[in-house]
This record gives C-alpha cells, sequence and structure tokens, in this order.
C-alpha cells in the first residue's frame, strides 16, 4: 500500500496549524492568525506542499458562507436594525470618501480616473470573515461596536452588486441586462424577508424534517447552502444568502441544536479559509518591492481606520466606539479580490498591479489582528474598556 501525498500534506498542514495555534494563544493572538501563517509555510512562496490553490480557495469560500451562517443564527434582527442609520448611511458615506480619494490621487499622477474608482471600491470593503472572526473570538459581538461593525459589513456585502456593474460600465461597456434584474429582484425579496422575520415570531420545523440525527445535520446545511446559492444566482452574495438562512433558522426551534452540532464542520471550512489567504502571498514578489507592498498596506490600515473614525463620529457614535469600529474595518476584505479580477479582466489593471493589488489585500487580512489589538489598546489608554458587557 502506498503513501497518499494528499494524506500526507493534510497531515503536515494540521502540524503547522497546532504548532501556529499554540504560539498564537500563548501570545494572545487571535487563531486565525496561525491559519494564515500555515498557508505562507504550505504555499508556493515556501514549501509549495499546496500548489491547487484555487480548489483550496474554492473550498475557503465555503468558510465565509459557514460563518456568516452561524452569525445569523447568533443575530438579533431588532437590535440590528436600531442601527441602520450608521450601517446604511455611514457605509454609503464611507465608500465615497474612499472612491473621491482614490480618484483623486490617480488624476494626481496622470493615471485614469477608473483606476481611482477600482482602488477606491477596493479598500471600502472591510473583510467579513476577519471582523466576525475576531468579534467571535473575544464574544464581542453583542456588543454596540460589534453591532455597528456587522451592519456595516452587510451594506458592504450587498454594496459589491453595483459596483461590480460600475466596473463593467468603465472597462468594456457591457451590460446584461437579465442579470441586472435577477440584482433588483434578489433585492426585493431580501429586504421582503428581513422585513418578515422581524414581524415573526418562533416557529417549528416540520417533524419529517428533524425526526433522526442526520436528517437534522442535513437540513441545517441544506439551508445554509441553498440559501447561498440562491442569493448568488440572482447576482447577491453567497455569504448575504447564508447569513439569510441562520437568521431563518434563528426563529425557529432547531437553532440550538444545529448550532451545536455544526460547529465543526465551521471550524474546519473557515480554517481553510483563512488558510487560501496565506496562499496568495508572494514572499518572492513581496521581497522585491517590500517598502512599496508595505507603505501601501500602512496606509490603507491609516485611510480605512481614519476614514471610518470620522464617519461614526458623524453618526453619533463616541470617539472611543468610533475608534474601535473603525480598526475592526480597516482592512480590505475578501471580496476584493473579486474586485481585483473584475478590473484585470476588463483591463482596468494590468497583471503587475493586480499582483499588487492581491498582496496588499492578503497583508492587511494577515496583519488585521496586530492592528486591532494596537487600536484596542489605544482605546483603553482613552478610557474604554471594550470587553465590558
Amino acid at each position: 500500500m502506498h503513501l497518499d501525498p494528499m494524506m500526507l500534506n493534510i497531515t503536515i498542514a494540521l502540524f503547522v496549524a497546532l504548532v501556529f495555534g499554540f504560539m498564537a494563544v500563548r501570545a494572545g493572538f487571535p487563531i486565525i492568525i496561525a491559519y494564515i501563517l500555515t498557508g505562507v509555510v504550505m504555499g508556493p512562496s515556501v514549501f509549495g506542499l499546496i500548489t491547487d490553490t484555487h480548489t483550496v480557495e474554492r473550498i475557503g469560500e465555503l468558510g465565509v458562507v459557514m460563518l456568516l451562517f452561524f452569525v445569523g443564527m447568533e443575530v438579533s434582527i431588532p437590535r440590528l436594525m436600531e442601527r441602520w442609520k450608521v450601517a446604511i448611511v455611514g457605509t454609503t458615506i464611507q465608500i465615497l470618501i474612499s472612491v473621491g480619494v482614490c480618484v483623486a490621487l490617480t488624476t494626481s499622477f496622470g493615471l485614469p480616473t477608473n483606476l481611482g474608482i477600482l482602488f477606491g471600491f477596493v479598500i471600502s470593503l472591510s473583510s467579513t470573515a476577519v471582523v466576525l472572526k475576531m468579534l467571535q473570538d473575544a464574544q464581542e459581538l453583542d456588543l454596540p461596536f460589534g453591532q455597528n461593525a456587522l451592519g456595516v459589513l452587510l451594506v458592504q456585502d450587498i454594496s459589491i452588486v453595483p459596483m461590480m456593474i460600475v466596473l463593467a460600465i468603465l472597462g468594456t461597456g457591457d451590460i446584461n441586462i437579465m442579470e441586472i434584474g435577477r440584482q433588483i429582484i434578489g433585492g426585493i425579496a431580501v429586504l421582503s424577508l428581513v422585513i418578515w422575520l422581524m414581524r415573526t415570531r418562533r416557529f417549528h420545523v416540520p417533524d419529517f424534517l428533524t425526526s433522526s440525527f442526520e436528517k437534522r445535520v442535513l437540513m441545517g446545511l441544506m439551508l445554509c447552502l441553498g440559501a447561498s446559492s440562491l442569493t448568488s444566482w440572482l447576482g447577491l452574495s453567497p455569504a448575504l444568502g447564508a447569513f439569510l438562512s441562520g437568521l431563518v433558522l434563528a426563529s425557529s426551534d432547531q437553532s440550538d441544536w444545529v448550532e451545536e452540532h455544526l460547529e465543526s464542520v465551521h471550524i474546519i471550512f473557515v480554517a481553510i479559509f483563512f488558510l487560501s489567504i496565506g496562499l496568495l502571498v508572494d514572499i518572492d514578489y513581496l521581497m522585491q518591492n517590500l517598502s512599496v507592498v508595505l507603505g501601501a498596506t500602512l496606509l490603507v490600515f491609516l485611510f480605512n481606520s481614519g476614514s471610518n473614525v470620522l464617519v461614526m463620529r458623524a453618526m453619533g457614535e463616541t470617539w472611543q466606539m468610533a475608534l474601535i469600529t473603525a480598526g475592526l474595518l480597516s482592512q480590505i476584505g475578501e471580496f476584493s479580490f473579486l474586485l481585483a479580477a473584475v478590473g484585470l479582466n476588463a483591463g482596468i489593471l494590468d497583471q503587475d498591479m493586480h499582483k499588487m493589488t492581491v498582496l496588499v489585500i492578503a497583508l492587511t487580512l494577515l496583519l488585521s489582528p496586530f492592528w486591532m489589538i494596537f487600536v484596542k489598546r489605544l482605546a483603553r489608554q482613552d478610557g474604554v474598556l471594550v470587553n465590558d458587557k
């Protein structure tokens, strides 16, 4: 019987993740850092044990879906809607600021305006997976700044649709009317579902779906993946569909059971997602362009933090609350990889600029927990205890 190389690679990846996980926990850092570093070490830039990065990325996307599914089961819609002004108005202002500043910068350097719009879209999206994982690990999702961040992230996920339409116009001008129609229908359906969930009380799941252990597990997975597939087909974010399915299940009498028994599946896929982020870090390219990449990464953190602080203050939040929320939203999100790919296909980005953009996005995801630790220490110096419930 021969040794299966894939099994050996999985074993090595688990060992590396455990080592990095032990070190991260001992140092007081979030566990997601261990997953990302595992991807860097296992990827083409170091040992090269994982070469099929596309497959890993596709599997990792399920991690984001599962993460939003579980978050949906923990969220109270009435509490979330109390902060609609921060989520909708604040996010819109933040995106406009990002686009305006990036367009001004590209224009001043003689670069095309569409490039500035693309960069503005890219940096305005924060990472749903990273932020929610940090909030869950720190048990801060129910705190005011956690609810603020969640509302902003959901609006950002929805805004990916008009962003892609704008980029299509700027690139080729080829607009699919049928696709826009599906997106409009999807948006109306999402709004209708949220209104229904706000008005309904706890409902009973039919017994034929819950009469055995296997049926309950399959029912939970079917609801999560089915809703994600539906919103994806409607031109919306699959993660948004998973979140909505979690909200639906939270209103049922099966939410606690499903959450408990699917937790292990959720952990595995989320870990794979963060590992896939580590695979995107090209060490050779990073070393060749170290000062430029690190400078761009620092500028992203400073700009996103600063702009979000100003927006949160304008929405009436205290300086401390605004600072913590801004720190959470300071990185560039995973959906920006999609925008960068759209920009490349539309001819807005060339290959080198696309590689630089991907690397900066990956580094902000990797360094985001460290930046958040710095922001929390700064907030504590101003007299706020972020862990107070």
